[in-house]
């Protein structure tokens, strides 16, 4: 196999037709806000996960997030730097407790995903969690090539 779309054989959960036509029009609908914002990202869908759970949930502590997605503090740390480099997160001291640091969306996050509620982040993650790597990777092709051709008509 080449790393394609080909051996997407191996799942975490089983993702419904109806999941897969949410996926298709939730990440349709984000990129068409702001293609020129998507074809220049290098986002990963995990990236974009964490994403909309910081927007619905924030401010959230990286402990936090990392519950929230499953991942390990290490993996979330380096997404979230990711993120803080893109500018779409901030991190900023916890007024009540100087050693815990708060992780907020900042305003370049809006409009690259729009209004999100914390019920459609949650979906979010649970539907990609439910395709192996492989698919995420595809679906990742997918969405840039998207937004490369969006931007290019409207430049």
């Amino acid at each position: 196999m080449n790393g394609g779309c080909a051996g997407t054989h191996r799942r975490a959960a089983a993702v419904t037709i109806e999941d897969a036509g949410w996926l298709a029009a939730h990440l349709r609908a984000m990129v068409m806000t702001r293609p020129g914002a998507w074809a220049n990202s290098e986002m990963t869908l995990p990236q974009i996960t964490a994403l909309h759970y910081i927007c619905a949930a924030g401010p959230v502590t990286l402990s936090g997030l990392a519950d929230a997605l499953g991942t390990g503090p290490p993996a979330t740390c380096a997404m979230v730097d990711r993120l803080v480099r893109a500018g779409l997160v901030s991190r900023m001291p916890d007024p009540k407790d100087r050693r815990r640091i708060r992780l907020n969306a900042t305003d370049a996050a809006g409009p690259m995903i729009g209004d999100i509620d914390l019920d459609t982040a949650r979906r979010l993650h649970a539907v990609l969690n439910g395709m192996t790597a492989a698919a995420r990777r595809c679906l990742s092709d997918v969405l840039r090539d998207t937004a490369l051709q969006v931007a290019g008509h409207r430049s």
